[in-house]
């Protein structure tokens, strides 16, 4: 039995900003459609504010199955080491055995940046001011999508660590924010990137005609808004399934009574036509992302065609 091994530095070879974007048009394409399988996702707990996560999905009832396993790990920045790691594991659509092993860090920065982007095509497409809070890799991330989606933008970067914030705008096109609720009043749209227990932003900071993607809301107790926004807002979700009993705003918000459930629109459901967004400019938008894994599915599936056409990776016998 052998798979194909694709490093992280194989993974950015050959899956770029625009390829990423294609990858998750399919994804929520599909999930809107009702074409992808997608089952509920695998949360486990662990010390220091720390959760594993399974991730699992075909993207249409034919095609592999894929998995991914992993870890988000807050107490890593002491360790100097990355918050998050994980493996992709691809199955052969026919025999189900292991066809490809992919390391899943660099697919899921590019593959969430790309989602999250996609949907601010969608809500904010002619955003000129675009804010990135965070200093971590999903901020670089979002900053290289962004590049592709919205190139004529000004880029910002805000981070408690200054100089991590600094190092980042020179290497992304983007200015260091130094004053958080300045900088969040000026943007058009405001990307939070971390994994806080508590928001990082407050409500009154964001004006109106605003939008505010959450990233790091993916977990019930992860909370890096104000649900209080959520009640003056046009929420907006990755996935509505997952969402209503992951995404931690939104989870308060319901059960507070700030928000009702059938207000709520999911990006597949956009991009499918089967619903649609109307806002003025001066509405505020909402966008929440919790990951599903028909993201890593559909990233799986361009990774592979790629590699298996440019011969990258490492091939390995398992048996």
């Amino acid at each position: 039995m052998t798979v194909r091994i694709l490093s992280a530095t194989d993974v950015r070879s050959i899956f770029t900003p625009r390829l990423a974007l294609e990858s998750q048009r399919e994804a929520f394409t599909r999930l809107g459609a009702g074409e992808a399988v997608q089952p509920p996702r695998l949360l486990v707990p662990g010390p220091d504010e720390s959760v594993s996560f399974c991730y699992s999905s075909r993207i249409a009832p034919d095609a592999p199955a894929v998995s991914k396993f992993g870890s988000v790990n807050p107490a890593n920045a002491a360790r100097g080491l990355g918050a998050v790691h994980s493996v992709i594991t691809v199955l052969d659509a026919d025999t189900g055995a292991p066809r490809a092993i992919i390391n899943g860090d660099s697919v899921t920065g590019l593959r969430t940046s790309a989602a999250t982007t996609l949907a601010m095509q969608q809500v904010a497409p002619d955003a000129e001011n675009v804010l990135v809070v965070g200093t971590g890799a999903q901020a670089r991330a979002h900053l290289d999508a962004f590049d592709v989606t919205h190139p004529d933008a000004e880029f910002w970067i805000f981070g408690r660590d200054t100089a991590a914030a600094e190092e980042i705008a020179l290497h992304h096109g983007a200015r260091a924010a130094h004053d958080l609720p300045q900088a969040v009043r000026r943007a058009d749209i405001v990307v939070l990137c971390t994994s806080s227990l508590t928001p990082v932003i407050e409500d009154a900071w964001v004006t109106d005609g605003t939008t505010v993607a959450s990233v790091g809301s993916f977990a019930p107790d992860r909370v890096e808004l104000p649900p209080s926004l959520l009640s003056r807002s046009t929420v907006v979700v990755d996935y509505r399934p997952s969402a209503l009993t992951d995404s931690g705003p939104l989870v308060e918000a319901i059960a507070s009574g700030l928000v009702a459930a059938d207000r709520i629109t999911d990006l597949g459901s956009l991009l499918t036509g089967a619903s649609s967004v109307t806002h003025a400019a001066a509405d505020t938008v909402t966008y929440l992302s919790v990951g599903v894994g028909a993201q890593d599915a559909a990233a799986a599936r361009f990774i592979l065609a790629a590699a298996e056409e440019q011969n990258v990776g490492t091939q390995a016998a398992l048996d």
